[in-house]
């Protein structure tokens, strides 16, 4: 019994690292040509990344968010892309900046 639980507790710690693994991929394949691997943008071109958690705390945030042709047309499910843009709220936030609000599948598949 007690292996049993071992492996199920391994098996939980690995599925966070395939979660991390597949956003990261998402951001390469999805994001990462504009916005660049620091989520810097290029000045007076591509916006920084570090504002999207504001974006997530507010309905009209949102609705931009989801308005940009790169996010509105991502080749990624609802689900896929709301946990993208989760992510990247998180990975590219300034320090110390609060955590962004959830963004739902339901929430992309309507605003986008």
């Amino acid at each position: 019994m007690r292996d049993a639980i071992v492996i199920g507790l391994a098996c939980l710690a690995a599925s966070g690292s395939v979660a991390q693994a597949a956003r990261e991929t998402d951001y390469a394949l999805q994001c990462r040509g504009c916005h660049g691997a620091d989520g810097a943008g290029v000045p007076g071109r591509v916006p920084s990344l570090a504002g999207v958690a504001g974006l997530l705390d507010t309905e009209a945030g949102r609705t931009r968010l989801l308005a940009v042709p790169g996010v509105r047309q991502a080749s990624l499910s609802d689900a896929r892309l709301a946990a993208l843009l989760e992510w990247v709220a998180v990975r590219f936030a300034p320090p110390g900046a609060a955590a962004p609000g959830k963004l739902t599948p339901g929430e992309v598949a309507r605003l986008r």
